[in-house]
């Protein structure tokens, strides 16, 4: 006959022993998931691109269009940068480009931001931008294209969106520069000052080192007649050649009928032959 009351026991305790560990596995499970989900929380942040800190491009036109003709491409890998470069570059015309005219429009347009795979685990980037300025009233006309283009290592396992925001950040940087570089090269007569006045190089006026005047205020020059445009170059030129006209002029003297040599200032000359004669 088997005795059932000596087994019960061990039963129970089985029995104990699976609910504890069902618990525990249950415990591990939630605590995986909450670790899973405070992780989601964590994920790397990007900033949000501004250019407002950068000197502004004041311009002599009353209104800054910005415009965007990139054509979307699917395969390309501007969509899954955290800042389009598109809106990037848009953002950039509106900081950096100011209406400071009366008239007058300035077209700024974004003809390319391409992003795309490069050999050897590399990305690479490619903006292009067009500033075009047109001025009806005073018929005045300007056009300039900023191109930037480079290429940056993209390791994995920095994951491909901060990957790619370095390239953008960089490009960015890039056309920063390039953009202020062709403007201010090729466009310096539709820069104006904070408060809308042209600025022009030729306004500004020099003092002669040789000066006693120590006020600081530079002797008024000479004016051009009305339809001569003189520039800051020409002004200076035309005075050295003045002063040195005007110093050669005050020490040259008539050259000798005889040897045709101008004679040195104190020179003493001596009489012709046979014209002294010895005392008697």
């Amino acid at each position: 006959m088997t005795n059932h009351s000596a087994r019960t026991p061990h039963l129970v305790s089985r029995m104990k022993l699976r609910s504890s560990l069902f618990s525990l596995g249950m415990g591990c499970a939630l605590a995986l998931l909450a670790g899973c989900a405070s992780g989601g929380s964590g994920e790397e942040t990007f900033p949000s691109p501004d250019y407002s800190y950068l000197p502004p491009l004041n311009l002599n036109v009353s209104q800054v269009d910005v415009s965007n003709q990139v054509q979307p491409d699917s395969d390309a890998l501007s969509s899954h940068s955290p800042t389009n470069p598109a809106d990037a570059l848009a953002l950039m015309g509106r900081q950096r480009l100011h209406a400071m005219g009366a008239s007058g429009t300035a077209r700024f347009t974004i003809t390319k931001a391409e992003m795309s795979k490069a050999p050897h685990h590399a990305l690479s980037g490619s903006y292009t931008v067009q500033l075009n300025l047109n001025d009806t009233a005073s018929h005045h006309h300007g056009f300039i294209t900023a191109h930037v283009q480079r290429t940056i290592d993209a390791p994995g396992k920095l994951g491909l969106e901060h990957n790619l925001h370095t390239l953008n950040t960089q490009l960015m940087d890039d056309m920063n520069v390039e953009l202020e570089y062709q403007v201010r090269s090729h466009l310096a007569s539709w820069l104006t000052d904070a408060t809308g006045t042209p600025l022009n190089a030729a306004t500004i006026q020099s003092q002669e080192l040789s000066s006693t005047d120590l006020s600081g205020t530079p002797p008024a020059a000479p004016q051009p007649p009305a339809s001569t445009v003189v520039t800051g170059a020409t002004a200076t030129a035309d005075r050295a050649v003045g002063n040195t006209a005007s110093t050669a002029g005050s020490w040259q003297k008539p050259a000798d009928t005889e040897t045709g040599q101008a004679p040195s200032a104190g020179r003493i000359h001596s009489p012709q032959p046979h014209m002294l004669t010895l005392p008697q």
